[in-house]
């Protein structure tokens, strides 16, 4: 099996091309040597190394650089999504994965599944959530096979120089190491989800050895906790700092249910909170 994926060489790429590599030949792209905002380079890239299947990780990712600049997300992740699909059309790919996220639902208090309605609250929500409308679209159109991931907070360690970006485990390990303290959104009550990313990895794995008719959407979540018990427990592992508030600042919930996952591809989340934290904590330590 040729397998094709592209944003190899990022956080969750590299991961997905160790994962895949024992069920099949990877090859792996990044914006060096396949720019998806260029139909004719996917094309080029594509006609050389023609897959049975492309597992689409390129991405512009982040709630605040996506409004501040909304055009660059729009064109690689939907744009730069509908070139893939288009490359495939045209040379008879017939299976599609495509990486979207929880963030197409906005936010809510209520645990959201897959059928729940897309209300994304910033660029970076609706450029998945358009890339998402560009798969459903060839695959009805196209008879393509696709599988469509709608993961919350990806997170694990990242190995230097890569820097972490949006990765609020994180980042509140650095505010305990250099202010001694977490200040928190609100009362700290707002839940968010923490999957890590080898867990995010197996999911795809087992997607491509189902080989699903269609096209399957499914949520991937775990570890659901308030913001306040997580910097709780962050604390609490680094043994010093406080957690603090702030209610003039806002903040919301995305909480989801991923029973169609554990069901349909017969996937467990592995990691807990706590060996998040932990793992994180090390690599940050050697920094």
């Amino acid at each position: 099996m040729e397998i094709h994926i592209t944003g190899a060489r990022g956080f969750l790429g590299s991961c997905v091309v160790r994962t895949l590599s024992d069920i099949g030949r990877v090859q792996p792209t990044d914006l060096d040597t396949m720019d998806v905002t260029d139909p004719s380079s996917v094309m080029n890239c594509f006609r050389k190394y023609r897959p049975d299947v492309v597992v689409h990780l390129a991405a512009l990712k982040g709630n605040l650089s996506s409004r501040e600049r909304p055009v660059d997300f729009f064109k690689v992740n939907s744009i730069g999504t509908l070139n893939l699909l288009e490359a495939c059309r045209s040379l008879g790919v017939k299976r599609f994965i495509f990486m979207s996220s929880l963030t197409v639902h906005g936010k809510t208090d209520v645990p959201v599944d897959e059928a729940s309605p897309i209300r994304p609250l910033h660029p970076y929500g609706a450029s998945k959530a358009a890339g998402e409308a560009f798969v459903h679209a060839y695959t009805n159109s196209y008879g393509m096979q696709s599988v469509i991931f709608r993961p919350n907070f990806v997170v694990g360690p990242i190995l230097p120089p890569q820097p972490y970006l949006d990765n609020l485990v994180y980042d509140f390990i650095d505010e305990v190491e250099k202010k001694n303290s977490i200040e928190l959104a609100g009362n700290g009550d707002f839940q968010r989800e923490w999957i890590h990313v080898e867990d995010v990895a197996a999911a795809i794995k087992l997607a491509v050895l189902a080989n699903l008719r269609g096209c399957e959407t499914f949520i991937l979540a775990a570890n659901r906790v308030s913001m306040m018990d997580l910097a709780n427990r962050i604390v609490g592992r680094m043994g010093r700092g406080c957690v603090k508030t702030n209610p003039a600042v806002s903040g919301f919930s995305l909480i989801s249910i991923c029973d169609k996952a554990m069901q349909k591809l017969n996937w467990q989340p592995r990691k807990s909170i706590d060996n998040i934290i932990d793992e994180i904590l090390d690599e940050y330590r050697t920094r």
